[in-house]
């Protein structure tokens, strides 16, 4: 008969060394299935016990999720099933939207049904619906929204089914059915130990009952605060409750705080001692390079950096700020989920994607441009073609399904590295069109075109580019003309060139977009992207790899390209960069939930203030708690979410093992305002001590541990820095608060010589600040013998200069300076085309009068009479007509309407001159 147990304690520690226990407990190369809320924690323990047991083998390490994919991997292959990742979920839930939107099948969501976000949360929504196995007609009239989601849900359903793709829901399922059945299977029969797993719906509680059903033995560790797999637990079998072999030393604060926090109970009194500390700091920014500052005086007494771990609830907010100072502090990091930063190429990717979908907007195309993500072109200047290349998926939720397209893809990722210059345009020689992903094209070309004209096709974009070339040589010429000499004509020759440039690598792509069709199946919009991301990115392997987790989808449409581009939006904006693979020897940033597992000596919880952590528990908009509790006990509601707010701070708090830091932010810096810490906090204080403290008392205790000031970023003693600015700001702020100027003097000279530049900066500032009178570091340059000699080659009686030239001389010698010695000039801003400028209407009105003139010559009716006006009003007019169609075939003006206006008042002024 299996013997099921079950550990539920606060402190990791304690469920650890339980865990290990029994897995020590089998024989060693006893195959032993290790099941844990993230695969990495699992990891962490099989390396823990294989390091102390010498040796060992036989460990299976996934989690629930990764070993139901492994299960039901055969069985979906005989139904003809694949996998269905995240992001394909989010598709499938827009396209449903879609058909019920243009069948009329919903009402309440109709108003929001299109706007940005809501096929995400329909994807969560539905997915927590079909993981509670809620039957679409009870939905159907348990609330207002109720109607809709039935319908949305069915819909989902049948796109699964006509797109023969599993979700989570028929994976776990499926998974059930094969562990049931009496055939052979790898994981059955197998001791199985759940470390701190997190049972959180009804079809992940059926897969572990068929798990466990056939288990010898199992052993489950639970956090305490964990309501919800607590109760899955013990409803799958009957647990015997073991107790920690491990005692806590109940005298010292951070047992208490584990044992007490959010007790029921008043707590019995006890003092704070040093293995809990409360600080605060102004600002998250000031608060990170405290927490690096503290794990640099932990690592300084013998506490490893893998041995120190930051868990912040709110990671998108704390990361970017744990990084720099980090980075400052020499600290190695190692950020669990990865860090997000901005995507250029899949930025890029996408604003062609909006190109696309608004009419090939010039205005998108240089967004696209402006990211700096051009490959380099091929030698006629086009952009290349025929790139091979391929990434697989990024989704590695599915754990080992998955091995095959990982190892594929770093094969190739080998390949492409051996080439830099694909990447960084490093080998591209000067004067070539594209420079280090830089198309060379002139200055805010997009306006020179006109965004509204170029709307409209391909060969909107081929006779505008044509006609902007045309009017630029015109300029160009009227400028040599007037002053060869001047910096100008060499700019505009230079943005004729690249002109040229921009046309024949912009109107292949172009061509490309405007091919796309107007709808199309997933399959073939798939297949269309793959081909165009090579052809215009410099490193296209992720927007390739976003696009391979789509390959599911191929048979489901039709959709249009607005529909492609929001689906993968969110995906391709941001970068998730991958962890080393490797954490030990940094230290530990992560999420509060992925403390399940993991013990470490010290531990940082930042954030603890209001409206951070804990963060509002918030209804599901879609289908709120009236309607969950009447359609099943399974789903969950406001209490289950507060209750797992709370759960966060309790394995936090409970991953350390000697001490733990607790910290908020009293200076909320982006809107200015002072902020207090959450009832969290208080609460922390309250399991400690045993009663609730004085709010003021508190706040000052935990602004005195820090001592970190805004007005002044350093700390009051130089030896506690974490990079050169705090020691150097440290021993300033000494020394300026020196009462005895005789000793303070000439103590921050080193600043001076320790750098060139810095005391050339300071020297300067100080001339700038404390000199009276001008001087060079005001910008200006008394006349001196050297700089004579430096004029001298550019005085009148030296060199020939133009009259234009002359003329600035005249005007103001320091602009004859700027433009004929410098070569500067101001940049020409481009304005609206509302009027035609005025050196087209000059040509126009010019070439007009001599094509009148001349032909009134050959008739014999020149000098004009005034018995033969009409008859040169008509020869005028003919003649106008004539050259404005010319005009306009080699301008193709951007909007005609000003350009018929335009010739219309020329027309008049013509006539005048007649």
């Amino acid at each position: 008969m299996a013997k099921f147990h079950l550990l539920e304690s606060s402190s990791s520690a304690a469920r650890l060394e339980t865990a290990r226990g029994f897995v020590a407990s089998f024989s060693p190369g006893t195959e032993v299935l290790l099941l844990g809320s993230s695969r990495e924690a699992v990891d962490d323990f099989a390396r823990v016990f294989a390091k102390d047991a010498g040796a060992t083998f036989g460990l299976h390490r996934l989690t629930l999720h990764q070993l139901a994919a492994d299960v039901a991997a055969g069985e979906l292959a005989t139904r003809g099933l694949a996998p269905c990742t995240g992001l394909g979920g989010e598709a499938l839930a827009k396209r449903a939207i879609f058909e019920a939107a243009r069948d009329d099948e919903i009402g309440y969501f109709a108003p929001v049904a299109q706007l940005p976000g809501f096929a995400g949360s329909l994807a969560a929504t539905l997915q927590e619906l079909r993981l509670a196995s809620v039957d679409p007609q009870a939905l159907a009239s348990a609330a207002e929204s109720g109607a809709d989601l039935a319908k949305l849900l069915e819909r989902f359903r049948e796109l699964l089914n006509t797109s023969r793709l599993a979700d989570r829901a028929v994976l776990l399922q499926a998974a059930a059915s094969v562990l049931s059945e009496e055939g052979p299977s790898r994981w059955r029969g197998l001791p199985v130990l759940l470390l701190d797993l997190d049972l959180s719906s009804q079809s992940e509680q059926r897969f572990l009952q068929a798990l466990l059903d056939a288990a010898p033995a199992v052993l489950a560790t639970v956090p305490s605060g964990d309501t919800g797999t607590l109760r899955r637990l013990q409803e799958i079998g009957n647990f015997e409750r073991l107790r920690s072999g491990t005692k806590l030393a109940e005298e010292t604060s951070l047992p208490r705080l584990q044992t007490n926090l959010f007790s029921a109970e008043t707590p019995a009194a006890g003092e704070q001692d040093d293995s809990v500390r409360f600080f605060s700091a102004p600002g998250e920014g000031r608060e990170a390079v405290e927490i690096a500052r503290f794990a640099l005086e932990e690592a300084r007494s013998g506490t490893p950096f893998d041995e120190i771990a930051v868990f912040a609830r709110t990671p998108e907010v704390y990361t970017p700020h744990l990084q720099v100072a980090f980075r400052r502090a020499g600290i190695p990091a190692y950020f669990a989920r990865g860090t997000k930063r901005p995507d250029p190429a899949g930025r890029a990717f996408l604003a062609l994607l909006s190109c696309s979908a608004e009419r090939l907007s010039a205005r998108r195309f240089a967004e696209y441009l402006s990211f700096a993500e051009v490959p380099g072109a091929e030698e006629n200047g086009c952009p290349p073609v025929g790139r091979q290349l391929w990434a697989g998926a990024a989704d590695r939720s599915l754990g080992v399904a998955v091995d095959t397209a990982r190892d594929a893809t770093e094969a190739v990722d080998a390949e492409w590295e051996k080439e830099p210059e694909a990447l960084d345009g490093a080998g591209e020689a000067e004067g070539q069109p594209v420079r280090a992903g830089m198309l060379r094209a002139p200055w805010k070309w997009e306006k020179l075109l006109v965004e509204a004209a170029v709307i409209g096709g391909a060969d909107r974009w081929r006779r505008r580019l044509r006609g902007l070339e045309h009017q630029m040589r015109a300029e160009l010429a009227e400028v040599m003309d007037d002053d060869p000499e001047s910096p100008r004509a060499a700019a505009m020759t230079r943005e004729v060139e690249n002109l040229g440039h921009l046309g024949r690598f912009v109107l292949p792509v172009i061509e490309r977009l405007a091919d796309f069709p107007a709808t199309a199946a997933w399959g073939e919009w798939l297949e269309r992207l793959a081909e165009l991301a090579p052809m215009v990115l410099r490193d296209p392997r992720r927007v390739l790899s976003v696009l391979g987790e789509l390959q599911p989808l191929a048979a489901v449409g039709a959709v249009a390209v607005d529909e492609v581009r929001d689906v993968v939006a969110e995906r391709l904006a941001c970068l998730e960069e991958d962890p080393p693979v490797d954490r030990y020897g940094r230290l530990f940033v992560a999420t509060p939930e992925l403390a399940r597992g993991r013990s470490f000596a010290v531990v940082f919880v930042p954030g603890l203030a209001e409206r951070v952590f804990p963060q509002r528990p918030r209804e599901d908009p879609l289908l709120l708690d009236a309607a969950r509790t009447m359609l099943s006990s399974r789903l969950e509601t406001q209490d289950e979410r507060s209750a797992r707010e709370r759960l966060s701070l309790r394995l936090a708090v409970g991953a350390a093992r000697r001490r733990v830091y607790l910290s908020y932010p009293r200076i909320d810096a982006v809107q200015a305002r002072a902020r207090v810490t959450s009832f969290y906090g208080l609460d922390i204080i309250r399991a400690i001590r045993g009663d609730l403290p004085n709010v003021v008392e508190f706040e000052r205790a935990a602004d005195a541990v820090a001592g970190a000031r805004l007005a002044w970023p350093a700390p009051p003693e130089p030896d506690r820095a974490i990079d050169a600015v705090e020691h150097d700001l440290a021993v300033l702020r000494g020394l300026i608060h020196e009462k005895e100027l005789t000793r303070a003097k000439g103590r921050a000279r080193y600043l001076l010589e320790l750098n060139d530049h810095l005391g050339r900066s300071l020297r300067s500032r100080f001339a700038r600040w404390q000199l009276r009178g001008w001087s060079r570091h005001d910008g200006l340059v008394r006349v001196t013998p050297e700089t004579e000699e430096i004029l001298a080659a550019h005085r009148l009686t030296v060199r020939p200069y133009s009259a234009s030239s002359l003329q600035h001389f005249a005007a103001c010698p320091y602009r004859f300076f700027l433009a004929a010695i410098h070569r500067l000039e101001p940049r020409c801003e481009i304005g609206t085309f509302e009027r035609l400028d005025p050196l087209t209407r000059g040509r126009l009105f010019h070439e007009v009068q001599a094509e009148t003139l001349r032909a009134l010559s050959l008739v014999g009716s020149f000098p004009l009479d005034p018995s033969d006006l009409d008859a040169a009003e008509s020869t005028l007019a003919g003649a106008l007509t004539e050259i404005a169609e010319r005009y306009r075939d080699e301008l193709a003006p951007p909007i005609a309407r000003v350009w018929e206006d335009g010739v219309e008042a020329l027309r008049t002024d013509l006539l005048v001159w007649l």
